[in-house]
């Protein structure tokens, strides 16, 4: 048995130090929740409308969102990795208020990367004490508790995964036990599910950490190497097998939008960032205090003062070819985060498969905590003094919550806050968008208004809209960007005057702009402080047919069905939808299917038949169809199996 009697008997309270600890940290955002979730940053910005916009789909509308209409003039979800769609754990946001849902969310995934780690520790017979402090070293290190600062709530789930799909590794693939290799399946599942980039990470670990256990066995079973190759890339292709029927929902519909979106285009500049010095970096991993200002999530390398030494110490216990292949992994691993500063990061950009979908060479440094963790772990347990111990941790706790308060607390609130303006906004009954030339608007006030808007942020977005967005907005720009328009196109001294036309061809009625809008198709409404609101004179119906005045009324709109009606006639007519064309949306009359192509490279045009006064916009992705039951499938026969297994141990 992994772990002893004595273990079982002392379970309760090492768990209970960690939960309490956790809970502890995040007691201010418990009885406070928008001292998190109102930041300027992913989390304000970008999950809180995204969680919105689930909730209300499933609630009001009934429906398993597939298609997100409510920015970038419509995009897919199940598509888009950021959606983490099928993740069990957004249950929450459809029980609980959903800034109280974050915050339970965040403080959910903190404690599973507790636990895990903890299990983890465990598995190499430390003591309950020298675990703990595993648990939190990871569970609270700066990687955690910067992107915590970020508000990557997604990827902080991700990394809570990570311990246990380690244990899985250790206990299913190492000593062949088929339960952890489902468990470790379902970690791999759920950490692709939250974030694509911390699964690959894990995958690649995996592989490292198999060639390192075969290169640390002693010389008497090297007689073996073949086989012992042999099972631990069968039973892990086993788990990854797995994984993949678990994940085949999302996986799919992902591999179906990667060519699509701009990822393709990112460049070696893009992907290797941040961008460093030696000073810098040296700054970053050992004396952050002297520019903390200045290193942000991503290059904050820093994981502590005693879980650094910690590590030093317990690195002395290992033998000599655990240290050598240590010291080889942590240099590569180094020169890897380094990026540009080393020529390892543009060999592997092109050599490893899928690295130039990724961005951001520090985010494997998930993995660097965890080892720290539990390396320091080792020193801990030999240590004899308790009293020792507790004041380890309370000057690594105490370090940690001071840099991950600090963090937190200078992110600025989200801007523009005045609600008169979304309340006028509110107040036009009509179906329309909303553009702005800089980033004026508050996005958790535009979900609360339900209102739509034809820019937006997203780190992953569709080449052709990108495009489109450039031509509306009247600019161009070449790097990468997550919010559109992007800061450089109109912080300068000549900002753009949006295309009033292709404005008014995307269903743009009304301009926000923190600048004068020059434009005689531009009627000022408003001004409401900073933010100027006009109206689009050339403003088109959200449907409209090609040559015609005929009106067209949008009669239902929910995320993945619209409903058109319009009065019949003897012809063939072309309906254009202002929405953004995607494979999957098909368009039915009186029952009969439609094919949906494309108008101006971006809108969806079908043509209607004659004696027809009524259009039926369904996405219904084939690809989510197919992994869907691939997924049910690989779901129901993993029950028949544990049902079998349960019977079989009560006979």
């Amino acid at each position: 048995m992994i772990f002893s009697d004595k273990f079982h008997k002392n379970f309760k309270n090492p768990v209970l130090v960690i939960v309490l600890l956790i809970i502890l940290f995040f007691t201010p955002f418990i009885f406070k929740p928008e001292l998190l979730t109102e930041r300027d940053n992913d989390l304000g910005r970008t999950y809180v409308p995204l969680f919105s916009f689930l909730k209300i789909s499933v609630t009001s509308h009934n429906q398993i969102p597939l298609w997100r209409p409510d920015q970038m003039m419509g995009e897919t979800f199940i598509g888009n990795p950021l959606s983490s769609l099928f993740y069990p754990a957004n249950i929450i946001f459809l029980l609980l208020e959903i800034k109280i849902a974050l915050i339970a969310y965040l403080l959910l995934h903190f404690l599973l990367a507790g636990v895990f780690t903890f299990f983890a520790a465990k598995s190499y017979k430390l003591s309950a004490h020298a675990s703990i402090a595993a648990a939190l070293f990871y569970a609270f290190s700066n990687k955690l508790l910067l992107h915590l600062s970020a508000g990557h709530i997604t990827m902080i789930a991700a990394f809570s995964y990570f311990p246990l799909l380690f244990l899985s590794l250790r206990l299913g693939i190492l000593k062949k036990n088929f339960k952890w290799i489902i468990i470790g399946s379902i970690a791999l599942s759920a950490t692709y599910i939250n974030y694509p980039t911390i699964f690959y990470y894990s995958i690649i670990f995996s592989v490292v950490y198999f060639c390192f256990r075969i290169f640390t066995r002693s010389e008497k079973l090297y007689s073996s190497i073949k086989l012992i190759i042999f099972k631990y890339l069968s039973r892990f292709l086993l788990m990854f097998v797995i994984m993949l029927g678990l994940s085949t929902i999302v996986i799919v519909p992902q591999l179906e939008f990667a060519p699509l979106s701009t990822r393709p285009q990112l460049n070696l500049e893009d992907v290797a960032i941040p961008l460093w010095n030696l000073k810098r970096f040296l700054t970053s991993l050992l004396f952050p205090y002297l520019s903390f200002e200045s290193l942000n999530h991503e290059s904050f390398l820093y994981l502590g003062i005693v879980p650094t030494v910690l590590a030093a110490l317990g690195f002395l216990k290992f033998s000599n070819r655990k240290k050598m292949a240590i010291i080889i992994i942590g240099i590569l691993t180094l020169m890897f985060v380094a990026g540009l500063s080393t020529p390892l990061f543009k060999m592997a950009y092109e050599l490893l498969p899928f690295l130039k979908y990724s961005r951001v060479t520090t985010r494997l440094w998930f993995i660097t905590a965890f080892v720290i963790a539990l390396t320091s772990a080792i020193a801990i347990d030999r240590l004899k003094s308790k009293v020792l111990v507790y004041l380890l941790l309370g000057l690594f706790l105490l370090e940690a919550f001071y840099i991950g308060y600090k963090k937190i607390f200078v992110v600025p609130y989200l801007d523009f806050k005045k609600e008169s303006i979304y309340q006028f906004l509110e107040s036009d009954n009509d179906i329309f968008r909303i553009y702005c030339t800089s980033y004026c608007f508050n996005p958790q006030l535009l979900s609360k208004y339900n209102l739509q808007i034809l820019n937006g942020e997203n780190p992953i977005q569709q080449q052709g809209l990108v495009r489109f967005i450039e031509r509306a907005g009247n600019y161009s720009y070449s790097n990468f960007a997550v919010i559109f328009p992007p800061y450089p196109v109109w912080q300068n001294e000549n900002p753009p005057i949006p295309d009033a036309n292709l404005l008014g061809l995307a269903n743009v009625k009304y301009i926000g702009s923190t600048y004068d809008l020059v434009n005689i198709d531009f009627e000022l409404i408003q001004n409401f402080d900073d933010i100027k609101i006009y109206k689009n004179n050339k403003y088109k119906k959200r449907a409209f047919f090609e040559h015609s005045s005929e009106n067209v009324t949008v009669t239902s709109y929910k995320p993945n069905e619209i409903e058109l009606r319009f009065k019949k006639s003897s012809d063939f007519r072309n309906l254009i939808l202002s929405e953004n064309y995607y494979p999957g949306w098909s368009a039915y009359v009186d029952g009969q299917k439609l094919d949906v192509g494309k108008y101006m490279d971006v809108f969806r045009k079908v043509t209607v038949p004659p004696n027809s006064d009524s259009v039926v916009f369904k996405h219904q992705p084939a690809n989510y169809a197919m992994g869907k039951t691939l997924t049910f499938g690989t779901i129901i026969l993993l029950l028949i199996y544990s049902f079998q297994k349960f019977r079989k141990k009560g006979d």
